[in-house]
């Protein structure tokens, strides 16, 4: 086959399949877990450290070590045990774990360039030319490697005592080696076109570029268990012994601990098996793609008998890292399977990225004080949640474009996103999240957000997905992508904040107690309080639950504008009818079609519906400054009086109810994009009212009949943002808000898929086109750039406050 434009440009995809990602995930979990272990094994061995000693001085029972006591206790005797802890617990210095990880990178660095050379003298290969006298092998190479694009040619190796009909190529991506087996040159003249089928599939391997990442993650996870695991385990073992002598009860987290290990090593296999196993097909559909016969490849029979025999011989699957041979050939005839997103790569990740999440937030914990720990939480929850939206965000996006190019229905993600969490739940449960010494949590109800988290968020990149996929004119698809998955990795990183910093106290037995938040309410926000005690006392509980559910994610409100921002961006960028450019760089697509144009639905009753919800809630803080009945009116000059409190909690109810009509009325009308949609009716409708509010604030005293704090007239510009109290309620009225309209878009979806509420079409009235729609476009653009600079604005005073506090 002579090559071609196509054959030159390469292997082009609209994006790339994500192994990279993936690849890196598990670099990062092996380093994060060695460098924990370090820290384990320093404390146990050269500082001494005694947890039971520390648990005694803080007044703990060691026949009942529960997880409430333990928080209580700690919490209660917070001087005696930190004395104890700084005694007999002191952590190594941090350069210690620090030249522990740069000791594993090198040692791995070391053996990666070992393998090939040791790879080589197992096997006993000899280079070409001396197999190759008249040089026609390495002509058939070059005129095959031509055919696949490969510039520059690795260097080939014969390995004659291999009898069989194959090759392999090791090494790495920039210096390939190319080992041919003695069966394949033997096969060279009696088989020509299974000769260069076989050779095409290694070219696709040095061409896909997956050499290099495929051997460094085998020689790291190799160091990682000659030199990590044995001292660890080591002292596991001391400690577990040590304990049953004693018969103490402290020995849920070493034995935790054991099955950690156990686990990791289950998970990066199984991953790296699963990469390998895509990587394989990926190059048969290259070298199928530059005219290889499959039917050079081996073939054996499909996997028959009943469905027990059937399911064991997919579990086995999971563990090779060849797939077999009948599904590599359905794979070239329907690539649907190659990009769908499968329940084990979604659980692996979702497992791995739980792990790492925690191990990270346990290892640098003792380096950093109160602030800076808080600071580091966040930035260990954006590597993780980056890593999901890359790894997750990725796969999700390459199985609706080619849904969309083969004419098939969009996946919608949620199968996707359970696996997901149910990776997270695995994950938090193995590695001690919401546990102390317990086995279990003691509100291990509260795992369940994980498997409903993972599907909202697979959802929502699958809607995002779908809506670019049909309106993006540009070259490549790759600036919406990333687009998509900045603004998911911050919202799934605000997740992870709050989880890793109150919500797996909640999950050990944590509660406020609302008799004592009471208390601490009516001192700090003193006022006339005999005709609202029951409403004071409900404020105490919703009081305790907002600081629970808002304290330290600052950038929740950044994360919330960008889940409704960034999909309104398509409707700001007014797409063009025409061919789409970045469709020409599918060609590794079978029977791909050009999408059809779809127009947009609708914004306009969504707008105006949002803007009369915002409008309503300006009715309801004149209503709760008018009415007595509200317990706002007269109220002290001083924003911490029960008066001002009364008025956050009217704020909240104004924000969350009037967005909730417009949610409603959004869902039932949508009839795509139903998701994104009801987000944006949601906290447009919060923006509305957040301006009412704004300019309620800042000429505060200028309308007797509503005023809040001030009697004199005056232009107060900056009050909304001083008051730091009012920004934890706006922060969760948007929570709430998002929650809300994720679960009302989905009640209403899964009530319209009922075959009784079914349509058979799902097309909408589009967009008008030209000068019609510019001013709208111009309004859209400003609301979102208002959107993101007050969501800043608020992180970035909430930052400053924590930082300087």
């Amino acid at each position: 086959m002579p090559a071609s434009a196509e054959t030159t440009s390469g292997d082009v995809r609209p994006i790339s399949d994500g192994s990279t990602l993936l690849f890196a995930t598990l670099v990062v979990l092996i380093l994060a877990t060695s460098g924990l272990m370090l820290v384990y094994v320093a404390m146990w061995w050269v500082s001494k450290a005694n947890a039971y000693v520390c648990g005694l001085a803080a007044g703990l029972d060691p026949t009942h070590p529960s997880d409430l006591k333990v928080l209580v206790g700690t919490s209660s005797q917070g001087i005696a045990y930190s004395r104890c802890a700084s005694r007999f617990a002191q952590p190594p210095p941090w350069w210690v774990p620090a030249s522990w990880v740069v000791l594993l990178c090198g040692a791995a660095v070391v053996l990666f360039f070992c393998l090939p050379v040791w790879k080589a003298r197992r096997s006993k290969v000899v280079p070409l030319a001396a197999v190759d006298h008249d040089g026609e092998i390495q002509r058939a190479l070059e005129q095959v490697a031509s055919v696949a694009g490969v510039v520059r040619m690795p260097r080939v190796v014969v390995d004659p005592t291999a009898a069989s009909v194959g090759a392999l190529v090791f090494g790495r991506t920039k210096r390939p080696v190319l080992s041919l087996h003695g069966g394949l040159l033997a096969r060279r003249a009696s088989d020509p076109d299974g000769f260069r089928a076989i050779l095409l599939h290694e070219f696709a391997h040095v061409r896909n570029g997956d050499i290099t990442l495929t051997y460094a993650t085998v020689a790291l996870w190799r160091v990682f268990l000659v030199l990590a695991a044995p001292p660890y385990l080591l002292g596991l073992g001391v400690i577990l012994f040590n304990g049953m002598r004693s018969g103490s009860q402290f020995l849920a987290a070493p034995s935790r601990s054991v099955l950690q290990m156990v686990f990791l090593a289950v998970l990066v296999y199984l991953a790296r098996s699963d990469v390998l196993r895509n990587r394989e097909i990926h190059a048969d559909r290259a070298a199928a793609r530059w005219g290889a016969d499959p039917r050079g490849w081996h073939h054996s029979a499909p996997v028959g008998g009943g469905m027990l025999v059937r399911k064991l011989a997919g579990f086995v699957d999971l563990w090779r890292t060849h797939p077999r041979w009948d599904l590599r050939r359905d794979a070239l005839t329907d690539a649907g399977p190659v990009y769908s997103v499968s329940a084990l790569p979604m659980f692996l990740l979702g497992a791995g990225a739980a792990l790492i999440n925690m191990q990270l937030v346990t290892a640098l914990s003792p380096y950093a004080q109160y602030s800076a720990s808080m600071l580091m939480g966040q930035v260990v929850a954006f590597v993780a949640a980056g890593m999901i939206a890359g790894v997750a965000g990725t796969a999700v996006w390459r199985a609706v474009i080619h849904a969309t190019l083969t004419g098939r229905r969009p996946p919608s993600g949620l199968h996707a996103g359970v696996w997901l969490g149910i990776g997270l739940v695995a994950g938090a449960l193995i590695s001690g999240q919401g546990t102390i010494n317990q086995a279990l949590p003691s509100r291990i109800a509260l795992l369940v957000q994980f498997p409903l988290g993972g599907a909202a968020f697979t959802w929502w990149i699958a809607q995002c997905a779908r809506l670019w996929v049909t309106t993006w004119r540009g070259r490549s698809l790759r600036p919406a992508l990333v687009m998509s998955l900045v603004a998911g990795g911050i919202a799934l990183s605000q997740w992870f904040s709050w989880w890793y910093g109150y919500g797996v106290r909640l999950a050990a037995g944590w509660w406020y107690d609302p008799a004592g938040f009471r208390q601490w309410l009516e001192q700090t926000y003193p006022g006339s309080v005999g005709e609202h005690q029951t409403m004071l006392s409900g404020i105490a509980v919703v009081s305790a639950i907002l600081f629970m559910v808002m304290d330290w994610i600052p950038f929740v409100g950044v994360a919330v504008a960008a889940l409704w921002v960034m999909p309104l961006a398509a409707w700001i960028a007014h797409p063009r009818a025409g061919v789409r450019p970045w469709t020409q760089d599918a060609r590794d697509v079978d029977g791909a079609v050009e999408p059809p144009a779809q127009g947009l639905p609708r914004l306009r009753h969504m707008m105006l519906l949002s803007v009369l919800c915002g409008v309503g809630c300006w009715a309801v803080f004149a209503a709760a400054l008018l009415f007595p009945q509200t317990g706002v009116s007269g109220a002290s000059p001083q924003r911490t009086s029960l008066p001002g409190l009364l008025f956050l909690g009217w704020t909240y109810v104004a924000l969350t109810t009037m967005a909730f009509v417009a949610v409603v009325v959004t869902a039932l009308r949508a009839r795509r994009y139903r998701l994104l949609l009801t987000l944006a009716a949601a906290q447009i409708t919060a923006l509305v009212g957040l301006t009412g509010l704004a300019l309620l604030l800042s000429f505060d005293g200028c309308i007797d009949q509503l005023s809040l704090f001030e009697s004199s007239c005056a232009w107060r510009p900056g009050r909304i943002v001083r008051w730091a109290d009012l920004h934890l309620v706006l922060d969760f009225a948007a929570v709430t808000n998002t929650i809300v309209a994720v679960a009302v878009a989905a009640a209403v979806s899964a009530i319209r898929r009922a075959p009784v509420f079914r349509r058979r079409h799902d097309a909408g009235p589009t967009l008008p086109r030209g000068h019609r729609t510019r001013a709208g476009r111009a309004l859209l653009a400003a609301l979102c750039i208002v959107a993101l600079t007050i969501s800043g604005t608020v992180a970035f005073q909430q930052q400053r406050r924590v930082m300087l506090s």
